[in-house]
């Protein structure tokens, strides 16, 4: 989860769709913003980022707003920076057990890159990569996520 839902995490929901196929694993990934601009396609650096990762957006995402009964039914949560936490615990307190930074243990805060130039995009990608494997990793020896499938 971000703010717009058009940037940070349709980044995170691709690479961790695709990080969880790779390891045979299955979950359902889904990425929203708190204050997203509803409808909007992803940022057009977001989109190239990714693809230059060899990650592909899918070209049917749209900024979507967070809900509570997404929140409800959520195993866990991850947001890019306190700001984002915070505001899950203020709207949503039943989340707030469940919800963590996703760089959490690796780069800390994952700062937006909206309005900013292609390489704050890259910077972004790199706290998202780093994140995604880490958590993938914590989720997989609590138990939390098992292989399904031979890994890719």
């Amino acid at each position: 989860m971000c703010t717009g839902n058009v940037c940070r995490s349709p980044m995170a929901e691709a690479l961790l769709i695709q990080r969880l196929a790779q390891r045979g694993l299955e979950a359902r990934v889904i990425s929203r913003g708190l204050g997203a601009p509803v409808g909007r396609a992803p940022h057009e650096f977001a989109l190239a980022t990714a693809a230059a990762h060899g990650v592909e957006i899918s070209p049917d995402k749209r900024a979507a707003a967070v809900t509570s009964p997404e929140l409800a039914a959520a195993t866990v949560v991850f947001v890019m920076d306190h700001g984002h936490r915070h505001k899950v615990q203020q709207r949503f307190p039943a989340a707030s057990g469940k919800t963590f930074l996703l760089g959490q243990g690796t780069v800390g805060e994952i700062a937006d890159p909206i309005q900013l130039p292609l390489a704050a995009f890259e910077t972004a990608w790199a706290g998202i990569d780093a994140g995604v494997d880490h958590w993938l990793d914590q989720l997989q020896q609590a138990g939390m996520l098992h292989v399904v499938r031979q890994p890719v």
